[in-house]
């Protein structure tokens, strides 16, 4: 049970403007060290269409992952590094890191999330979800947990498909007994959890359970403390957390755990079971099957999103 705080995000930041001016990426090594991140501090990683007056802040009292994600002017590729930061509007951009880069037309794997090498893309909460009158987000979940709870072995078995890797500082930091629980883990609400009889306080709680069942959410990072976090879009188009608190009247992140949505995250949270069977081969199978077969072997639960 998470205790330090109510519900944290980690924002994914993703610029989708192909039309955008060419703007370079610079090396900066500040990291999670909470110096600013601001300054070009070596040359440049990577390049990409990003609006002018685009604005990430820099690192201060916190340190966000920040893993971006930026549509090239093609289309379809996706450049990523992280963690992304651009602190004065047509200021130098600057990361650490450069991944790979990513096909939207493929499986969306690989990304920029660095404790599991996973998508800065794909599974992030994104602007219009899970707001008054959205209706259910109908797609799979980015979450991190304290590096505690995930399993001690050594690496490669400190991670799991789809993750690509695990924490540089795994195995040591990882000290959970679970041997299920890895980076890169599917998540979800058992299907024999009856979501009416959890007592939730919030529609946007009730909502985002139903999604957990549904679709579940898969482990990309580290919070660094007790905390749960779920990713969330913050683009040149708006902040996520900006848009929930104006849609709700409550904040998502909320420091207090005495609050009806910090009560509804630990109603979610601490009802998660993992999906034990999830592997590349069963995953290859299913895709296979053309929205025949869900994750667990049967009939799936809900129904494909359709082709873009």
């Amino acid at each position: 049970k998470a205790t330090s705080w109510g519900m944290t995000i980690d924002p994914d930041i993703i610029i989708l403007k192909p039309n955008a001016p060419q703007t370079n990426v610079y090396f900066n090594g500040d990291g999670w060290s909470h110096r600013s991140r601001c300054d070009i501090q070596g040359g440049v990683l990577y390049a990409g269409p990003i609006p002018r007056d685009f604005v990430v802040p820099g690192a201060g009292g916190g340190t966000p992952n920040n893993a971006g994600a930026i549509l090239q002017s093609d289309g379809r590729t996706i450049v990523q590094g992280q963690p992304f930061t651009r602190c004065t509007a047509d200021g130098p951009a600057t990361s650490l890191v450069r991944y790979p880069n990513a096909d939207i037309y493929t499986d969306g794997i690989v990304g920029a999330h660095g404790g599991s090498g996973m998508s800065s893309l794909g599974g992030t909460l994104r602007l219009g979800e899970l707001m008054k009158g959205s209706g259910p987000v109908r797609h799979a979940l980015k979450i991190n947990l304290d590096s505690v709870n995930y399993y001690s072995g050594g690496t490669p078995a400190s991670y799991r498909w789809p993750a690509q890797k695990a924490d540089g500082c795994a195995p040591g930091c990882y000290t959970g007994n679970n041997p299920a629980l890895k980076m890169g883990s599917l998540v979800a609400l058992n299907t024999s959890v009856d979501l009416d009889k959890l007592g939730f306080e919030t529609e946007p709680g009730r909502s985002l359970a139903w999604t957990f069942q549904n679709y579940g959410a898969y482990i990309v990072d580290t919070t660094g403390w007790s905390v749960y976090a779920i990713e969330t879009e913050q683009s040149p188009d708006g902040d996520y957390q900006t848009q929930f608190s104006q849609s709700w009247g409550f904040s998502v992140d909320p420091n207090s755990k005495d609050t009806p949505w910090s009560r509804d995250m630990d109603r979610i949270f601490l009802s998660l079971s993992v999906v034990d069977s999830w592997n590349e081969d069963i995953w290859n199978r299913v895709v296979a099957s053309n929205g025949n077969e869900g994750a667990g072997g049967g009939q799936p639960l809900q129904p494909w999103a359709p082709p873009y």
